[in-house]
């Protein structure tokens, strides 16, 4: 069985295309995977064709040649030999309970290898709200001691200190006020510095406007005295009591 990776959620595999070996003709999409409780492991899938996906085939483990990228091929057979165990559930959704009689939440998703099948972590989340709010967590297959077609039983120990595998809401709603915080407290200093730097601006002109001002003052200034000086000169009055004298 080819595969580009070893692991995967079984949510990923939904709806994924289904081609048939042989022919290259489409079977269908990926509705779900058929999981046997007791060998914790993937024994088949059921696609779904038609209008409103309507018709249904199941495969078995053995008809699965390839699960790609992007579609999973399959193979038909004749003979029947394959079947699927009675002991296949459905735990997407089912109600996680401990052996001490305490319900902590709801199967999620899982995680199974696509080489041979095998469930490697289920994946777990609190009910309700606190489920919304708290996150995913890991759960190992071998903490389920049964399994029913509504509920599954885990030891007390598996949900003691369980494994983060996804952060909730309230990580993300402190995550998304830290950078709200930290964008605004930037945008405040960003905004101070640009006023500062405008008004710093502005001072200079004024200066650079005075300053212009006052030497083109004391310019004038020095031209107008210049000018009286020249015309208030002894020389100047001598000239000009020697024209009224002739």
């Amino acid at each position: 069985m080819s595969t580009l990776s070893k692991a995967l959620k079984q949510s990923e595999l939904l709806n994924r295309l289904v081609l048939d070996r042989q022919t290259a003709e489409e079977v269908g999409r990926v509705s779900r995977l058929l999981l046997d409780s007791q060998a914790q492991s993937v024994v088949g899938l059921t696609c779904k064709s038609g209008w409103l996906g309507g018709k249904h085939k199941t495969f078995t483990w053995k008809q699965i040649e390839a699960i790609g990228e992007d579609s999973v091929l399959v193979r038909h057979e004749d003979d029947h030999t394959s079947t699927i165990p009675e002991s296949v559930k459905f735990v997407i959704g089912s109600e996680v309970w401990t052996d001490a009689g305490k319900k902590v939440g709801q199967i999620q998703d899982f995680l199974f290898n696509v080489e041979t099948g095998s469930v490697i972590k289920y994946m777990f989340s609190p009910s309700g709200l606190q489920g919304l709010m708290e996150g995913i967590y890991l759960l190992e297959p071998i903490m389920i001691s049964s399994v029913g077609d509504k509920r599954v039983i885990v030891l007390e120990k598996a949900v003691q200190n369980p494994q983060k595998y996804a952060e909730g809401l309230s990580v993300k709603i402190n995550q998304a006020t830290e950078f709200i915080q930290n964008d605004y407290e930037q945008t405040k200093q960003d905004f101070e510095l640009s006023l500062k730097a405008r008004s710093q601006k502005a001072v200079d002109q004024v200066k650079n406007l005075a300053q212009t001002t006052t030497e083109k003052a004391e310019e004038t200034i020095s031209e107008v005295k210049t000018k009286f000086q020249k015309k208030k000169s002894p020389s100047s009055l001598e000239e000009d009591v020697f024209e009224d004298e002739i």
